[in-house]
């Protein structure tokens, strides 16, 4: 798409790597600065003043090594994020003030930063010929990461922002920070093809590392590279690996690493089309792509009201998303609909004081957008506003075919049930074993839910992470079918996938047997989810109904189903009720004759997870009460 793979001709789209690449004003131009609203530039000097003459944070050789011994990210991770928060925030604190009373601050934070061995996580330090993670860095071969380049973005920012002042104050700092970017970043993205996440492996996963890699490393090419004939050459290749993350997604925008992944795939992606829109106005006809107006579309997609969202793959129930981006992104698609919904989470997020809080992930090309594009949010969205918030609009029907999740509302405004089903395969970015498991809502409350996923660690991302019980099928909506819970991989997949949509009844059908291994003797296991709004005629009077049809290769009797849930049930007449935090009630209706009922009680230690749902979640175990070789049954919910 941005170099041959549209009816957009790449020489059209060819960059102007000579033209003047300044898409913010730089802190000597006090006009710009100066006209932002005092209580945005009151936010970052109080928010800069809270380190001056702070010590940094130490980071000792054996506090990277710690990550290797025993398999705790953020023992490394949370001085190292302070030291890049700290430096932010004395950063914008300057660009706003220009007296030089930060200068010191930031001499002390970049240097020191400089002076870091690597800028790479160390749960990311893989040797590029062995892929063995290492304790230590080799400082010959650079690895660039995620950490990586958000540093990298940080420093070539600050270099950009503040170089005049700089080099007044210390000459030779800016040489520092140049030689850094060139050795850690530009001279290993130019010489190296095998980081996975460029893509040129046809084999390899492609997901949001591609995008949020590419957009930090752009603007280090934009901003710090001087040899013109190296800089062609990786804008092209930068080109072509943001191609292939784009190519990986089908025309419905679905993303199969969940909304929590949203801001550093489709949202670093947006990031990354406007540097580009900044040297070369063409870029502008990108917007116009079916494709990437739904990219930026599914965070909507997945909203469920009340700051909480569809937690499908390593996602979570309750985020803070980047509203502004959200904003910006639909401002250049000319999307009206998304600049409200932008527009709302931002309000009810709490406007620009979200910033004040936010880590150095969301980094300075972020940051600077919202300050001088969409400071109208900020204006328009103090404390006082608060009572005039408006209702967020969402779609009644959303099918992504190309990841399989259907997402069906009563009402456009979150009122009544959302209902959320998922077919795909088992071996999705961010991989949870839930073929034809569903979420269930009511007013945005949860009934049934998905845990999501908790504090990553070794085990995350290594051959154990099944063995984390929130990735297991035993811990979604979704049976365990003699003994056998769902299978890891790509050959672990629905089957039969069929969606269906007529403004009445919202439905999703599969065959899960395919996600079984063969052990399970499930010949075949026909669900299906739908919503069916307006029962009985009464508006307003849904139900959300769950059927299975069942075959297996020998009469069994050891079958379970599972139902999460966030709140405890009871049991009410031979129902299995749901009563929410707002005092409505939801019933689940089921074949009594056929199902015994334990309710187990999850107690959550790790610090993630309890953030969204507190100290304790549910599992209702219902197991069948006699042996079957074939049959079906059916679950319904509905308000009582």
């Amino acid at each position: 798409m941005l170099t041959k793979e549209t009816k957009l001709s790449s020489r059209r789209l060819s960059l102007r790597t000579k033209a003047p690449f300044e898409p913010f004003p730089r802190a000597a131009e006090r006009a710009s600065w100066e006209g932002l609203s005092e209580s945005v530039r009151r936010l970052w000097i109080t928010a800069g003043e809270q380190h001056l003459q702070q010590d940094w944070p130490s980071l000792p050789a054996t506090l990277y090594m710690d990550y290797v011994r025993t398999g705790i990210r953020d023992h490394y991770q949370n001085p190292g994020f302070m030291r890049r928060q700290m430096l932010l925030r004395l950063v914008m604190a300057e660009c706003m003030e220009y007296k030089g009373r930060f200068l010191d601050d930031i001499v002390n934070g970049v240097w020191a930063i400089c002076e870091e061995s690597t800028w790479c996580w160390p749960a990311h330090l893989n040797n590029l010929d062995t892929h063995r993670l290492e304790e230590l860095p080799d400082l010959d071969h650079p690895i660039i990461d995620l950490g990586a380049g958000e540093t990298a973005s940080l420093i070539v920012w600050t270099c950009y922002l503040l170089q005049e002042a700089l080099e007044r104050h210390s000459p030779n700092l800016a040489k520092r920070m140049l030689r850094e970017l060139r050795v850690r970043i530009l001279e290993p993205y130019d010489r190296e093809d095998r980081f996975w996440w460029m893509s040129f492996d046809e084999h390899e996963l492609i997901n949001n590392w591609n995008p949020w890699c590419n957009s930090n490393v752009l603007a280090v090419i934009l901003i710090a590279e001087q040899d013109m004939a190296r800089k062609e050459r990786m804008l092209e290749k930068l080109l072509r690996s943001l191609d292939r993350f784009i190519g990986s997604y089908q025309k419905d925008g679905g993303c199969d690493e969940g909304p929590a992944y949203w801001g550093h795939a489709a949202g670093a992606l947006f990031n990354a089309l406007q540097l580009l829109c900044a040297v070369s106005a063409h870029y502008q006809e990108l917007y116009q792509d079916e494709k990437i107006r739904n990219m930026a579309r599914y965070v909507m997609n997945m909203y469920i009201g009340e700051g909480q969202f569809i937690s499908f793959a390593d996602s979570s129930a309750k985020l803070t998303v980047k509203a502004e981006v959200i904003y910006q992104f639909a401002k250049a698609l000319k999307d009206e609909e998304l600049m409200s919904f932008g527009r709302q989470m931002y309000l009810r997020q709490g406007g620009y004081e979200h910033w004040n809080d936010e880590d150095f992930l969301s980094n300075l090309q972020v940051i600077l957008g919202e300050t001088f594009q969409v400071e109208e949010l900020w204006r328009n969205s103090g404390k006082e506003d608060a009572e005039k918030q408006q209702s967020i609009l969402l779609p009644m029907d959303v099918w992504m075919e190309s990841v399989e999740v259907m997402v069906a509302r009563d009402t456009k405004e979150g009122n009544g049930f959302c209902l959320a089903a998922k077919g795909g395969h088992n071996d999705e970015s961010h991989n949870h074993n839930d073929i034809g498991s569903f979420i269930a809502y009511l007013n945005a409350e949860p009934v049934l839910i998905d845990a999501g996923v908790g504090v990553y660690t070794f085990k995350t991302f290594s051959a154990e992470r099944y063995s984390i019980w929130t990735m297991q099928s035993a811990y979604h909506q979704t049976p365990t079918i003699n003994g056998c819970m769902q299978a890891a991989g790509k050959n672990y997949r629905a089957q039969s996938v069929h969606y269906e949509a007529d403004g009445v009844i919202s439905r999703l059908a599969m065959n899960l047997s395919g996600a079984y291994p063969e052990e399970a003797g499930v010949m075949s296991w026909e669900r299906s989810v739908q919503l069916a709004r307006g029962v009985d005629g009464q508006e307003g009077c849904s139900e959300v109904l769950i059927s299975d049809q069942v075959e297996f290769k020998k009469e069994t009797q050891d079958i379970v189903l599972h139902w999460m849930s966030a709140s405890a049930p009871v049991m009410e007449a031979d129902q299995w009720v749901i009563s929410t935090s707002k005092g409505s009630k939801v019933a689940m209706q089921y074949d009594t004759e056929l199902w015994d009922v334990e309710i187990e009680p999850i107690t959550l230690t790790d610090k993630k997870l309890m953030g969204v749902w507190g100290s304790t979640i549910y599992r209702t175990n219902m197991r069948m009460k006699k042996a079957v070789l074939c049959g079906g049954w059916q679950f319904t919910l509905k308000c009582l």
